[in-house]
């Protein structure tokens, strides 16, 4: 999904064509892509590993944030594209 910053052209155009076919209420529309991955077996690392053919593989993270979900959980686990933050170290100066 387009991430809330990013300028989603196709969806407001959706949006302005709900409005004009009777649905004034629509307030905003994003257009997003959709994907199933069937996998097989219970790797203790799988999920830290599709997180990262999502984040660089499936998505553009400068753009786009994603969720995984698996099949039959309730809430999606939406995963921000952020770069990790760095460590803040404070150093003295010696005099």
């Amino acid at each position: 999904m387009p991430k809330e910053a990013v300028l989603d052209p196709q969806g407001s155009a959706v949006r302005d064509a709900m409005r004009q076919l009777g649905m004034p209420e629509v307030r905003s529309v994003r257009i997003g892509k959709y994907m199933e991955i069937d996998i097989e077996g219970q790797d203790g690392d799988l999920e830290s590993r599709l997180h990262r053919l999502c984040r660089d593989l499936l998505s553009n993270p400068v753009i786009e944030d994603y969720e995984l979900q698996k099949a039959g959980d309730r809430k999606p686990e939406k995963t921000l594209n952020t770069p990790p933050q760095k460590a803040k170290t404070k150093r003295k100066r010696r005099s």
